[in-house]
């Protein structure tokens, strides 16, 4: 069970360079998840993202996500310091806001904190009840501008 304390945590900042190959294995994992049959060379292709408008290469929309894996022990030291039981542990929802674009060399540092942790009503199916705990991640460029917030919903049955 998720230790309800927790709510304001705040977990330590980490940064990291985004790499271009990262953004195009992210693509296409999306692409083969989805059965599409190309990707966008926003991805991959630096010509084909300043054509479309942008600085160079960037991210797809859901890119972010991967910052929870890549973060010092990961997704494990995160679900530990919250008191998780992994094998009970369902990631169920993300909720993006964009403020600007990440671009491939794009220095992002990472502000994760606890905001919310609370039981959900008994699920006749599941016959218990379900703790539920969110984190907002604060994404920052490295010229200091809040380029996305993202919010993790993880539910522990």
């Amino acid at each position: 069970m998720a230790d309800r304390s927790k709510v304001g945590m705040e977990f330590p900042a980490y940064t990291i360079t985004v790499e271009k190959n990262k953004i195009a294995e992210f693509a296409v994992a999306v692409a083969l998840k989805e059965e599409k049959e190309g990707i966008n060379p926003i991805y991959y292709d630096e010509a084909s993202a300043k054509k479309a408008g942008y600085q160079g290469i960037t991210v797809p929309p859901t890119f972010m996500t991967s910052f929870l894996f890549w973060t010092g022990e990961g997704l494990l030291g995160i679900v530990k310091a919250l008191g998780i039981d992994l094998n009970r542990l369902l990631h169920s929802e993300e909720e993006y806001e964009y403020y600007g674009n990440i671009y491939a060399g794009d220095t992002i540092t990472r502000k994760m904190k606890v905001v919310e942790m609370y039981e959900r009503g008994k699920r006749e199916r599941l016959g218990r009840f379900v703790d539920v705990t969110i984190l907002e991640t604060e994404v920052i460029n490295q010229r200091g501008e809040l380029v996305a917030k993202v919010r993790s919903t993880m539910m522990e049955r």
